[in-house]
């Protein structure tokens, strides 16, 4: 099977193509789904001059290879009437994503894809390319492998020193879990086509969750200390992680910095509710000591008043002289 130089990544008029989408093309294509015709000076109508068998990606270069070509219209070919030749493509088949729609032949009209390589049928054996049934899934080239394999050494050296520069921390084991899960990731990107993004995303969340547990620890500190009673934890939360990674205009410290060390200058938090509760309850018990050695008709006032008194969370005096009235 002889395949031929038809399109490549590169900006163009219509918009620009990646080396990546020039992959997702030929593993998209299917001639049961869509058969992409032949034609002539990107003709809409009238014969199709062959199709197209199949499409594979070399590099940043589409080829593709034909079947059903006319022995006219290839001598013409050959004769050199028809010396460039271009693409139609779909940017989104039908939710398939990019797609071949038709490979044109052209006289006198000018290519938008310069250097690509003259089509002739008759081409020397040596320009021949067949697909490997082993291989006929793959679509990186070695190229591309070797800078996916560089941006693996990258993020498995970036983790090795989070690991270094985390080890004291509380939830160090569910971490290590996350990060040799990401490494084995990466030691088969070839299998799972993992993406570099992904990648960063699945670093970027265990940053966060160790910047969150440090401020939790952090707040707990300050709980404990008394700088901070627990109703304040989640508006200091959210402040400690509105700042993370704010820096002051030509200093070293950092915003989040400055505000911790604020917050650790504070004195203890005084509960003047509680102690007004242990006042109000002494109060209370006096009271009480009055009355509970009365006769059997003040006893009756006395469990009245008390239940009154705990009803409405007053005094016992108080309640006594709401029964009076």
């Amino acid at each position: 099977m002889k395949f031929f130089e038809v399109f490549k990544a590169g900006k163009y008029p219509q918009g620009n193509f990646t080396q990546k989408e020039i992959a997702e093309i030929a593993k998209n294509y299917d001639p049961k789904f869509c058969e992409a015709p032949i034609t002539i000076d990107h003709q809409q109508s009238g014969p199709a001059y062959g199709w197209v068998d199949t499409v594979k990606a070399d590099g940043d270069k589409l080829k593709v290879a034909f079947k059903d070509v006319p022995q006219e219209f290839e001598k013409d070919v050959n004769n050199g009437k028809f010396k460039k030749v271009s693409v139609e493509l779909y940017r989104n088949l039908e939710g398939k994503g990019a797609y071949l729609k038709a490979v044109s032949f052209l006289g006198a009209a000018t290519p938008q894809v310069k250097g690509l390589e003259p089509i002739k049928f008759m081409e020397a054996e040596s320009d021949t390319y067949e697909f490997n049934p082993d291989n006929a899934t793959e679509q990186f080239s070695q190229e591309e492998i070797d800078d996916l394999k560089k941006q693996v050494a990258m993020l498995e050296e970036q983790v090795s020193k989070f690991k270094e520069n985390n080890r004291k921390l509380e939830t160090i084991k569910s971490l290590k879990d996350k990060i040799s899960s990401l490494t084995n990731e990466v030691a088969t990107f070839k299998e799972k086509a993992q993406d570099k993004e992904e990648i960063e995303k699945e670093l970027k969340d265990i940053k966060t969750a160790i910047k969150n547990k440090e401020f939790d620890d952090f707040i707990e500190k300050q709980i404990n200390k008394g700088t901070l009673i627990p109703a304040n934890k989640n508006i200091v939360l959210s402040v400690l992680q509105e700042l993370d990674n704010v820096s002051k205009f030509g200093e070293e410290a950092t915003v989040i910095t400055d505000f911790k060390s604020f917050i650790d200058s504070l004195p203890n938090q005084i509960q003047f509710g509680e102690l007004a509760t242990k006042d109000k309850q002494a109060e209370h018990n006096a009271d009480v000591e009055q009355f509970s050695n009365a006769d059997e008709e003040s006893l009756l006032v006395f469990k009245e008043a008390k239940a009154l008194a705990a009803k409405e969370n007053i005094s016992f005096k108080d309640a006594l002289m709401k029964l009076n009235i």
